[in-house]
């Protein structure tokens, strides 16, 4: 997350820098820096917890199936 925010600022300066304004006025804020991160952190906790879902359906499946279930 840390790459992500470092470009987001570069972004940032670079879109200040060309309408003129000095890049002190390009950086984000921390809070929207932390939230990006945080958001980020909550993204990747819940793909991984979809995930691990879909791998105990299809392995309790696998063993419904062999134990003649399903």
């Amino acid at each position: 997350m840390a790459f992500l925010s470092s470009k987001l600022a570069q972004i940032m300066a670079f879109l200040a820098l060309s309408l003129g304004m000095s890049p002190a006025f390009a950086a984000l804020p921390v809070e929207v820096t932390a939230g990006i991160t945080t958001a980020g952190a909550n993204l990747a906790l819940a793909a991984t917890a979809i995930i691990v879902a879909l791998i105990a359906f299809w392995g309790l499946r696998k063993l419904a199936q062999k134990m003649g279930w399903w």
